[in-house]
């Protein structure tokens, strides 16, 4: 089905059948544990329901049941028990010293004659199917000592001139200094596109289309709202909502407010399938000039005046 086609009628009803399954799946945890028929119940429950999922907001509920269900499974895995008696591990031991080193185990290796470890890998092949590969069991690979060069310092030769040696920039305390001024600045005015947009979703906002650099440095700059509780992210409706809110005060965290701090990864597949995703066109925190040094590197938008 569409997602065009599909009613926000339609969607609510999916949306409720996803709540209550979550809502079944939570009271239920323990009982998947003791009886994996349930699990396997609301698992075709689920199934039922993703056949008219078209959207993301669903998406996501999906996901979550799907992740409550593989950790029942991860306990169920380790509630198993192995039968000790069933294994007898000298006995196997014994076998083992019989292949590597013939009948007479013990007098071979009080001989000092070598293991023959081609017939542990021989008896091992015929209980599995799997290639054998290279290991530490065959000794250690013929290596060549590489001779370590010495290099000469790399000189830059100019044109007009005699050759000048490469010089790496400092930053000094005053560039330092005015570097975090400008970040300051930058954190200020992001926070204030939040207080007037209002609620808004966190990928829309920090989302640069034109830029995977400036993208990343808006994610950094909100990380600071977000931690000085200038922001806050609500994601109960399937999709990530920031907005604007007062920082919590003393009495707030003794009143049982917990700071939540989480690790955002972005690469460029991931920015671009955001931005395909969600339509973004543009960016609702205004591109900033980038300016290039003597050497063509970009200066990060911290370092360039605004």
């Amino acid at each position: 089905m569409d997602d065009f086609e599909q009613t926000q009628a339609e969607k609510r009803t999916l949306r409720h059948g996803y709540r209550s399954l979550l809502a079944d799946a939570t009271v239920r945890k323990k009982e998947y544990l003791a009886d994996s028929k349930l699990l396997l119940a609301d698992l075709d429950r689920a199934n039922g329901l993703f056949g008219d999922v078209c959207s993301t907001a669903e998406g996501v509920l999906d996901s979550r049941f799907l992740l409550l269900s593989a950790d029942v499974g991860a306990q169920r895995a380790h509630m198993l028990r192995i039968d000790s008696s069933a294994f007898d591990s000298l006995a196997f031991v014994e076998q083992a010293r019989t292949i590597l080193y013939g009948a007479d185990a013990d007098a071979m290796q009080m001989s000092g004659a070598l293991p023959m470890w081609s017939a542990i890998g021989t008896a091992a092949l015929s209980m599995s199917r799997v290639a054998p590969r290279l290991t530490h069991a065959y000794g250690p690979l013929a290596v060549e000592r590489r001779e370590r060069r010495r290099t000469e310092g790399v000189r830059r030769q100019t044109t007009n001139g005699p050759a000048t040696s490469a010089r790496i920039e400092t930053m000094g305390t005053e560039d330092v200094r005015r570097q975090e001024n400008q970040t300051t600045r930058l954190v200020q005015k992001v926070h204030r596109i939040l207080a007037e947009r209002g609620p808004i979703n966190l990928f829309r906002l920090v989302i640069n289309p034109q830029s995977f650099a400036q993208s990343i440095e808006n994610i950094f700059y909100v990380s600071f709202l977000i931690r000085d509780g200038r922001a806050y992210i609500d994601d109960d409706s399937g999709q990530p909502m920031i907005e604007a809110c007062e920082p919590p005060q003393q009495q707030d965290y003794q009143s049982g407010l917990a700071k939540k701090q989480l690790i955002f990864t972005l690469d460029q597949p991931t920015w671009q399938e955001i931005i395909d995703v969600y339509g973004i066109r543009e960016s609702v925190i205004p591109q900033r000039r980038s300016v290039r040094d003597e050497h063509g590197m970009s200066q990060i938008s911290s370092q360039v005046p605004v």
